[in-house]
């Protein structure tokens, strides 16, 4: 069996109309989970995205070692094992954190690689005024250099299109093959948002500059530097490159469709996070402005979308057990007919699929840590986005059973506790009226963060709720 794996960085499941979205127009993916199995309750493990690629890579959790760092070259990867077994690997991917020049080793291992470099824009457009002033934007220069180029951007210059069209050329050239992996990775609808104008249109067709700030590369940061013009129009420029990611993937499905590969091809698709548009009273998906204080990973961030299509599998299925990234690795070779390995913390979801098991994980458990030393500097004992064991440094989790969700950082600092299907939007901390239900919560986490071997030092500061 053909393995296709796609991914698209930064995509909010509920933006979605296959998981009940009902203004942005995503026809394609819609389609594709009209034909597959869709999870309901799949939930991002070690984030962002450079910890969420390793998840996936190696079904194993790194929040707890290594965080965002480079693979160690002499881990047996994904890819590896595949090739190990007879396949032929191909990654195409515009994702320049898991390159970076090479140094974090996610191209090791494959038959064939591809890097489509995102600096690869045309000349900026001459004499523009950039919309917004610097103290909006994350990366003030960076925006500024940005924007006269993104500008005079074609659609198929946009990198999901670049990226997409890569692999529509390269299936027409190996779909013969025996057996291969295919995994295709795509940095949109990550901002920078600037779509076409004709996609924010869409979403947004009065908008106007005099109406307030193009805020196209938002600065991580309590929402109220934004007007409410402002922040429903950033949303808007969201909502476009979510249609336009929508578009260039299913140009990539219909390529799949036209060559018969479903007929002998596991698809899969997902994402790494989600982003905050002004919930919780937040722009972005962690803070940046103080690393002692992280923010909670809330549904619209840690919840993510899975959809997989499957030979001889039920088309147009949802379940709603939980699975991780680290589940899509055991799967994928559970599919292959290729043994696990005993180390992998993720789990087949096969047997669910198969009827013989209700479940394969009790929780799903969604952590980080401290920001990227590039954006902040940390302390020497701490590493970026791995779990602090410094209780003066707060790094939230989120543990879920699928009903209630417990954000949780460590001892001493206040919990939180939501009933998701009471208060899917969690505005309603219900910590203080279920300890009880907390309790078993945190146990199962501090369990479960033995069970996969975090240190002593996170461990000690996690022991009591």
């Amino acid at each position: 069996m053909n393995i296709i794996v796609i991914i698209s960085d930064t995509l909010r499941r509920d933006f979605l109309g296959c998981y009940g979205n009902n203004w942005i127009k995503t026809p394609n993916l819609d389609e594709f989970a009209r034909k597959s199995i869709v999870f309901d309750k799949a939930y991002a493990g070690s984030f962002p995205t450079v910890p969420h690629r390793s998840d996936l890579f190696t079904g194993r959790y790194c929040f707890h070692t290594r965080g965002w760092a480079p693979l160690p070259p002499e881990e047996d990867t994904l890819p590896k094992i595949l090739k190990r077994h007879g396949y032929y690997t191909k990654m195409i991917t515009d994702t320049g954190n898991i390159i970076q020049g090479g140094r974090m080793n996610f191209h090791l291992g494959w038959n064939d690689w591809e890097y489509i470099n995102r600096r690869d824009l045309p000349e900026p457009k001459k004499g523009v005024k950039v919309p917004c002033p610097k103290y909006k934007f994350r990366f003030p220069e960076r925006g500024y250099w940005l924007y006269p180029r993104l500008i005079n951007l074609k659609e198929n210059e946009f990198f999901c299109a670049r990226t997409m069209r890569r692999a529509v050329e390269w299936l027409e050239e190996n779909y013969k093959r025996e057996k291969f992996l295919l995994y295709v990775d795509t940095f949109d609808p990550h901002e920078p948002w600037l779509p076409p104008q004709e996609y924010v249109d869409l979403y947004d067709p009065d908008w106007s500059e005099e109406k307030g700030d193009l805020v196209f590369f938002p600065r991580y940061d309590y929402s109220n530097y934004l007007t409410d013009v402002e922040l429903k129009h950033m949303r808007a420029l969201y909502a476009g490159m979510v249609t336009l990611v929508d578009k260039w993937v299913g140009f990539l499905l219909e390529k799949i469709e036209e060559l018969g590969l479903f007929e002998n091809s596991a698809v899969i698709f997902t994402s790494d996070h989600g982003f905050y548009h002004g919930e919780h009273n937040r722009v972005g998906k962690h803070t940046v402005l103080n690393p002692k204080d992280g923010w909670p990973l809330y549904e619209e961030v840690a919840h993510i979308p899975l959809m997989m299509r499957i030979p001889n599998m039920p088309k147009g299925v949802r379940y709603d057990v939980l699975v991780q990234p680290v589940d899509i690795m055991a799967t994928i070779l559970d599919l292959a007919n290729v043994p696990t390995p005993k180390n992998l913390h993720g789990k087949s979801i096969l047997p669910v699929l198969e009827k013989k098991e209700s479940k394969i994980r009790e929780i799903a458990v969604s952590a980080t840590g401290g920001p990227c030393p590039q954006l902040m500097p940390l302390p020497p004992h701490l590493k970026p986005f791995v779990l602090s064991p410094d209780p003066e440094y707060i790094t939230p989790s989120t543990i879920t059973d699928g009903e209630w969700s417990l954000i949780y950082a460590h001892e001493g600092v206040p919990a939180e506790l939501y009933n998701l299907r009471k208060d899917p939007e969690q505005k309603h901390n219900v910590f203080s009226e279920n300890l009880d239900l907390a309790k078993e919560l945190h146990r199962r986490f501090y369990d479960f963060l033995k069970n996969i071997g975090a240190n002593e030092g996170i461990l000690k500061i996690r022991e009591k709720l």
